[in-house]
């Protein structure tokens, strides 16, 4: 039966052939005997210390990212509650309302129902924190032709609580007398 090495059989140096090979694709340690690898506590604060530099630096950034992003889905979480009220009331042929959750404060979040049957239709949480409500009515009600209720233009503002960034930061949904709401960047005129 034949070995492992039978096809270099003939050759005198097979055996060394093969050890040189194996030795050869084989590494040896880098650092000298005696030594450990790793980083040293120098090294290891020095890396801690810039990390807490850039956090430091890029966390007022993204506090405003945070809020910014509050106050758009706070705007546009409201103009779908809106437009899901009006088709709504067209197709139930009823009366359908957008009110707070929690009495007149929006910021508690807001239900969408029927009037005339209590069957809530959608509900959006409370929003974000420093997000503020202005300009809203106490709740905003769509008859059975997807027209508001009431006379004029409608506003809903969302704004930064933080009063040196609330302008120009602020969402304004604006409903016009035929129940379509839109959004603006800004705050309502």
């Amino acid at each position: 039966m034949p070995d492992d090495h039978s096809r270099q059989r003939g050759q005198s140096n097979a055996d060394g052939l093969l050890v040189a090979m194996l030795t050869a694709t084989t590494y040896a340690p880098s650092r000298s005997p005696g030594t450990f690898g790793g980083f040293t506590l120098v090294e290891l604060l020095t890396v801690v210390v810039i990390l807490a530099i850039i956090a430091a630096i890029a966390m007022p950034g993204l506090e405003q990212a945070l809020v910014n992003q509050r106050l758009r889905a706070a705007g546009t979480d409201l103009m779908s509650s809106l437009m899901l009220a009006r088709s709504e009331a067209i197709k139930r042929r009823g009366v359908v309302e957008v009110a707070p959750l929690s009495g007149s404060d929006w910021r508690t979040g807001w239900r969408v129902f029927n009037v005339n049957t209590g069957q809530q239709i959608d509900k959006k949480d409370a929003l974000g924190r420093r997000v503020t409500v202005a300009l809203a009515p106490a709740v905003i009600d769509y008859d059975r032709y997807g027209r508001m209720s009431v006379a004029g233009v409608t506003r809903v503002q969302f704004a930064d609580s933080d009063p040196t960034n609330a302008a120009e930061r602020s969402r304004c949904v604006t409903i016009d007398p035929g129940g379509l709401p839109r959004i603006t960047t800004g705050p309502c005129p």
